[in-house]
């Protein structure tokens, strides 16, 4: 997987399991819940920074965009799951996509592209 593992932000899930008619019994459907007093660590920072293309002493004045992208919730419709070798996936159910990045990662990326 690449990217960010949310797991490891402090973001609190609930485990159940799926109910949809899954292909993978073992598949998990998380629940997202976010600690409203969570800042991400300077390490957690400059690591997402790195992970979205950053050159950390030129881009120095863009890490919030980093900090940002690390305390945004999925957005509506997105679930984050559990896939049966336990990595974390997330899955829309309105479209029915799923992807291993956070799906708010690529506005990160463009947003720190565009600055």
């Amino acid at each position: 997987m690449t990217g960010r593992n949310r797991a490891h932000q402090q973001l609190q899930y609930k485990n159940c399991l799926m109910e949809a008619n899954s292909d993978e019994a073992d598949q998990q459907l998380l629940e997202e819940g976010i600690d409203d007093d969570y800042e991400p660590t300077n390490k957690e920072i400059l690591d997402y920074a790195k992970w979205l293309g950053m050159d950390l002493d030129a881009d120095a004045e863009l890490l919030w965009i980093a900090r940002e992208g690390l305390k945004a919730p999925l957005p509506e419709d997105w679930k984050p799951c559990r896939a049966p070798q336990g990595d974390l996936y997330y899955f829309n159910f309105a479209t029915g996509e799923s992807i291993w990045d956070h799906p708010c990662d690529e506005h990160f990326r463009k947003l720190y592209q565009r600055e």
